[in-house]
């Protein structure tokens, strides 16, 4: 797996963590909602940094072997 595919993969994560919680929102009870709506709050840009460092890095530092 190289850097990039890494970087990638964390990124997938944390937007199925965002789309999970839509979803369990919308099953939730009115007082479990705030906590889902908080969760989706925190993830909605958390993977900002990684796709900038993706976009940025060389291609080199993309291909490196982990």
């Amino acid at each position: 797996m190289t850097y990039r595919e890494k970087i990638r993969q964390l990124i997938k994560t944390i937007q199925s963590i965002y789309d999970d919680a839509e979803w369990l929102r919308d099953i939730a009870t009115e007082k479990e909602k705030p906590y889902w709506n908080e969760v989706r709050r925190i993830f909605y840009s958390a993977d900002e940094p990684l796709r900038k460092l993706d976009n940025k890095m060389t291609q080199s530092r993309a291909d490196m072997e982990l």
